[in-house]
């Protein structure tokens, strides 16, 4: 782009001092009051030097998109123009004029608050290239925004490597999406709010001086909070809080992270400058509280220079516990623990002989299929799920996917199955860490949040349309969970183990059809279901045929279900008692019922087939 050479930077600067915020809105009176009383009445630290910050704002040309308008940004605007002059710590400059990111402009700064700012604020709008036409500083005709657009990333990148400073908070790490660069000066990327709730902060350095506001102590606070995503690596910052994940709800939806490192503030060093970036500055409170407010100004004085801290990345970085798949080696030594085996190599032949090659509906779609289990409970969970892995990869109707993973059965992503198989869960709190009775109180109450998020997602998932298959022992877990009974049909009130005789209730339905209108016998576990069975509610399949065997003797109605079927809203539900011994799961016809009990929960088999 061909700039005119006459005195073009006077202009631009011109243009710049004219600069103001024309597009916030008034923010009550009240509300004001309420802030500037939050503002501490000094600063920390004595400026060095008069210092004046630039506190910046979406532009007009993006504010009606920010999603901070309105609501958020005129509060948070004033409270950082209150910071400063209240504690007399700087001259606040708030402006909406990209031209302030000049180099001429930029020199009258010592440091820079970027408010919430969000868009791709760093190119220019039209606006801002017809007010620079009409200084003469481009050509009529002209318009080659990219060019201008390089010209504010460099001279906001040099004056920031050259002993500038930025303080940024909130949805500023979410900006300038396009600009590769400004990712590294931020130092991560916006990738999604998995809590809006009280959470658990975690002050990682406590004799940091950018954390004195805390006095040094973990604490709560009510805020929306961010997940962050690549730069972001403790190798290249210094946090200095984060989610403490013990004492907050992990039961929330569209936690992505796998490290459950959570930052919520952090320093880094650009070039000469200084970067600071805390999370916090979504809710009105942030803007109300003295704690908050000391927070903002101290990290404003840390990038203006004033205070000097430490930016250097720490080695000691601390490991986040969070809910997660039970790694292999723990998992083995519960397996041992409990006395609890895998097949050998001859079982699973047994079992991959006796699956059948084909599934007796054709699956309308790909399927997967959540099996999910704590394999060192019973003793037949290993064997379930090789078995299920063997059954879906021949027939082809669906893929397994075993674990047991609790987050895979939170709302966002329980979902992405077409069912899930409860394999032989028989906790009565499966979902709750192992070491929940030894946690703190308010530790404890986080994991009972996060139970409660899984239970959640379980009932929605089959509500909402899919399917759940459950196997003998999952009608004994989670007893007291009343609407896990409701939802699975029945629960455990007592079992017998003995060859035993089966009889068909339903020989037409297609679940039945591999057993030909034949009755039959096996020798295995069966669970005895007490008072909440009901026939009423349940679409019997098998069930004791105590003509031809010894009552149990447990039931006046002599009724002994064996499988079931149930809608659930949308969903579809399928349980079987059988599945406890090992020998169960090579025998061809227990195989191809639960093949095709599998098949009705994904929708793929149904009495029309």
């Amino acid at each position: 782009m061909a700039m005119r050479t006459v005195c073009w930077l006077a202009a631009l600067v011109a243009l710049a001092a004219s600069a103001s915020a024309r597009a916030l809105e008034e923010i009550p009176k009240g509300r004001a009051k309420q802030i500037w009383d939050a503002a501490p009445e000094k600063p920390r630290v004595a400026p060095k030097k008069p210092r004046r910050v630039l506190i910046f704002v979406t532009p007009e040309h993006l504010y009606d998109k920010d999603p901070h308008k309105g609501y958020n940004v005129p509060y948070a605007a004033h409270a950082m123009k209150s910071l400063g002059a209240k504690s007399k710590a700087f001259e606040p400059v708030v402006s909406q004029d990209l031209t302030m990111f000049l180099p001429e402009s930029l020199k009258e700064f010592d440091a820079i608050v970027l408010c919430n700012t969000s868009g791709q604020w760093i190119a220019p709008g039209d606006a801002a290239m017809a007010k620079l036409r009409k200084l003469g500083v481009i050509d009529e005709g002209e318009g080659d925004k990219k060019s201008l657009e390089l010209a504010f990333r460099n001279s906001l990148t040099e004056w920031l490597k050259d002993g500038g400073g930025i303080m940024a908070f909130h949805f500023a790490v979410g900006a300038n999406r396009d600009w590769p660069e400004f990712r590294n000066i931020i130092g991560a990327t916006y990738y999604g709010h998995p809590w809006h709730e009280e959470v658990a902060v975690a002050v990682e350095e406590p004799d940091h001086p950018l954390v004195a506001a805390f006095g040094g102590k973990d604490f709560r606070l009510t805020e929306e909070i961010f997940q962050f995503n690549v730069p972001y690596s403790r190798d290249k910052l210094r946090v200095l809080l984060s989610l403490d994940t013990m004492a907050t709800n992990m039961g929330v939806k569209w936690i992505e992270r796998k490290d459950h490192d959570f930052a919520l503030a952090w320093v880094k060093s650009y070039g000469k400058g200084r970067v600071f970036y805390t999370a916090f500055g979504h809710r009105l409170e942030m803007f109300q509280t003295p704690a908050t407010m000391q927070f903002y100004l101290d990290g404003i004085q840390f990038a203006m220079g004033d205070i000097e801290a430490p930016t250097a990345p720490r080695p000691d970085r601390p490991k986040k516990w969070g809910p997660g798949p039970t790694p292999p080696d723990v998992r083995a030594a519960k397996m041992k623990e409990k006395n609890v085996r895998g097949p050998s190599e001859a079982e699973l032949k047994k079992i991959l002989e006796a699956a059948p090659d084909a599934p007796p509906a054709k699956p309308a779609k790909p399927r997967r299929v959540l099996v999910w289990g704590h394999s060192w409970t019973h003793g037949p969970n290993p064997f379930a799920e090789e078995a299920l892995k063997i059954l879906g990869q021949k027939s082809g109707a669906f893929k397994a996917v075993v674990s047991d993973d609790p987050r895979l059965l939170i709302g966002d992503r329980l979902p992405r199955f077409d069912a899930l198989v409860l394999n032989n869960i028989h906790e009565p709190e499966p979902f709750l860490p192992d070491d929940f009775a030894q946690r703190t109180p308010v530790q404890q109450e986080a994991a009972r949040k996060f139970d409660q998020g899984v239970k959640k997602g379980i009932l929605e998932f089959v509500r909402n349309g899919k399917g759940l298959i459950g196997i003998h022992a999952a009608t004994a877990a989670l007893q007291g969970w009343k609407e896990y009974g409701d939802l699975i049909g029945a629960r455990y009130a007592g079992h017998i183990f003995d060859d035993v005789a089966v009889k068909l209730d339903a020989p037409d339905h297609p679940i039945n059809a591999c057993f030909q209108g034949k009755p039959f016998t096996i020798h295995d576990e069966i669970y005895i279901f007490g008072s909440a069975y009901s026939r009423k509610k349940l679409g019997v399949l098998l069930s004791l045929d105590t003509e031809k065997m010894k009552d149990p003797g447990k039931r006046e109605d002599k009724d002994y279900a064996v499988s079931w079927i149930r809608e659930a809203g949308k969903g579809r539900v399928f349980y079987t008692t059988l599945g406890h011994a090992e020998t169960t799961y090579w025998n061809p016809l227990f195989l191809r019922h639960l093949l095709a009990g599998i098949q009705y929960a994904t929708g793929d088999l149904s009495e029309d087939n």
